[in-house]
């Protein structure tokens, strides 16, 4: 009888865990908030610290499931046959359902990744029932002991991360890429979308040994915290990063290599080296580890949709080839990506809160700089309605990306897993093209697509595209407009200071909610020189990084600094 009340208990736990009144995912952190913490040492802790919880969190919510599982399968006076006739068993059973419960939230198979923070919760639960039937001294020895363990593994990773910092970078400060180099790195990609590859067709495309390092720096940019180098050898590939601890001297440098590759969908890695700082991680765990990660990645929700187009991968000395065919993105894969599962549709559901009252509104508001002011009032003043259960970090990254479709470019709504249809994306046209920023329209998307793009990656990665899109117009475009930087930069820090932390969030809405005062967000960018040509760029500025472009960057920093909204 007690076997089947425990059964009953354990479908019941799994049906709640089937509906949002105990969501396992409900408190996971995305990567856009750990990354943002990440600006200070105190921001850091304070982000790691929630990543932990929420990680700890979801998988106490499966903890019941092996506690239940355990209970379900009968006792044994034997340690050993009690631990190989029920311990075992009821882990087995317990995940058996755990799969079933993620396989039903998500509609799909989840990937053998997503099953390790239920795995853990759920030997933590069994093994909780495996302390209460060993006796009374055994169950008030449980939780102490736990945490004794945990306080030891605590200190010695505090002890290994001690010691893997070091004194200096393993690399020299990334050097800033010309014009000519960032033309290179976008012509390689050109006609390569796989989205457009004709069914039963496929293209190749080839990186050198400089292309896929240029391609590591752009991405992180002269002086940031971080930087990379990325080597082909034959057979495999090699990496050093050199990450900037905030606020303290020291540096986390990490290096690895493996011999890998891609033959007809099949991802294959041996041969791993990995060494932190000063510390190398022994070969024979990397051996042990290697299959398990190459299994998970190979099964990954994601990935498994992506691999079977690609029909091979291989390095050599000098060279990266990747030939592929027709790849049909998952549905919400960069929202998945940067946010996570839950997150990624609560984001998808603010987003389009704003953006449906943005249609509404917008093509009521008069042309010109009223109209971008309405929107960037009206957006903010939904986020603050809504954050009021909530976060308003969260609600201002929807308003800044929903503000980023509607008036920048519809194809960032794919970003938050919904292209936005013919009819919406013909009004979004009408309201951009009648829609200025200091009587400007094109700053309008400048602003909106750089603070967008802000939210969804990097702020180094961000800067880099709204100054590859200068350059490309000097080449015999527009020409290069320091003007638009300064709108892209304007956008990018806009971004920035409404997302930065919960207090910044606040203080944004609270401006916004007074009106919209175009000095505030957006310093005069008139008299900034524009439709610079790229010989005029290298000869006269020295092209991007050069001492002249400096001073016109510089000028540009000020005064967005000088911006009441932007101070502290």
């Amino acid at each position: 009888m007690r076997r089947l009340v425990a059964l009953g208990a354990l479908l019941a736990w799994a049906a709640l865990l089937l509906t949002p009144a105990l969501d396992p995912m409900g408190g996971a952190a995305g990567v856009a908030s750990l990354r943002d913490d990440l600006r200070s040492l105190s921001g850091a802790a304070l982000g790691i610290g929630r990543v932990l919880l929420a990680a700890m969190t979801h998988a106490l919510c499966f903890a019941p499931l092996g506690l239940f599982g355990v209970f379900t399968l009968p006792d044994y006076a034997s340690r050993l046959r009690r631990a190989l006739l029920s311990f075992v068993p009821a882990v087995a059973l317990a995940t058996a359902v755990a799969w079933v419960v993620l396989a039903r939230r998500a509609g799909e198979a989840p990937g053998p990744f997503e099953l390790i923070l239920p795995g853990l919760g759920i030997v933590f639960g069994s093994a909780a029932a495996f302390a209460w039937r060993r006796g009374w001294r055994a169950r008030i020895q449980f939780l102490p002991s736990l945490l004794a363990l945990a306080a030891v593994l605590a200190l010695v990773l505090a002890g290994l991360v001690f010691v893997a910092l070091d004194a200096d970078p393993a690399l020299p400060e990334t050097r800033p890429l010309s014009s000519a180099e960032k033309r290179h790195l976008v012509e390689l990609f050109q006609g390569k979308n796989p989205r457009k590859v004709p069914v039963g067709e496929t293209r190749t495309l080839r990186l050198e040994a400089g292309d896929l390092d240029r391609l590591a720096g752009w991405a992180v940019l002269s002086g940031a915290r971080v930087r990379t180098s990325v080597r082909p050898w034959t057979g495999g590939l090699s990496a050093v990063a050199a990450l900037r601890v905030p606020r303290i001297k020291r540096w986390l440098n990490v290096e690895a290599s493996a011999r890998a590759g891609i033959d007809h969908g099949r991802l294959a890695a041996d041969g791993v080296e990995l060494r932190v700082g000063r510390i190398w991680v022994p070969s024979l765990l990397l051996r042990a580890l290697t299959p398990f990660v190459v299994a998970g990645l190979q099964g990954d929700r994601d990935l498994r949709r992506v691999l079977p187009a690609v029909e091979s991968l291989a390095f050599t000395a000098d060279v990266a080839t990747l030939t592929y065919g027709r790849v049909d993105m998952p549905p919400g894969l960069i929202t998945r990506l940067v946010w996570g599962e839950e997150e990624g549709q609560a984001i998808h559901e603010a987003v389009y809160a704003i953006v449906d009252r943005l249609f509404t509104l917008l093509p009521a508001t008069p042309e010109g700089d009223g109209r971008f002011a309405r929107a960037l009032v009206t957006a903010f003043a939904l986020a603050h309605e809504r954050d009021a259960a909530g976060s308003f970090v969260e609600e201002n990254r929807a308003a800044i990306l929903a503000i980023g479709i509607v008036l920048g470019h519809t194809r960032l709504a794919g970003s938050v897993g919904e292209r936005l249809d013919d009819e919406r994306s013909e009004l979004a046209q009408k309201l951009y093209s009648g829609t200025t920023l200091r009587a400007r329209s094109d700053w309008v998307r400048h602003f909106c697509v750089s603070g967008a793009l802000t939210v969804l990656a990097s702020v180094a990665p961000s800067n880099a595209i709204g100054v590859l899109k200068e350059e490309l117009d000097a080449d015999g475009g527009s020409g290069f407009s320091f003007g638009d930087l300064l709108a892209d930069r304007a956008g990018t820090t806009f971004a920035e200071v409404a997302t930065r932390d919960e207090a910044s969030a606040a203080r944004i809405q609270q401006r916004l909610a007074r009106g919209f005062r175009v000095d505030d967000f957006f310093p005069p960018a008139t008299d900034l020189p524009e439709g610079i040509q790229d010989a005029e760029l290298q000869s006269r500025y020295g092209g991007v990084g050069g001492a002249l472009y400096r001073q016109q960057a510089e000028e540009i920093e000020r005064r967005i600094a000088r911006c009441e909204a932007y101070k502290p």
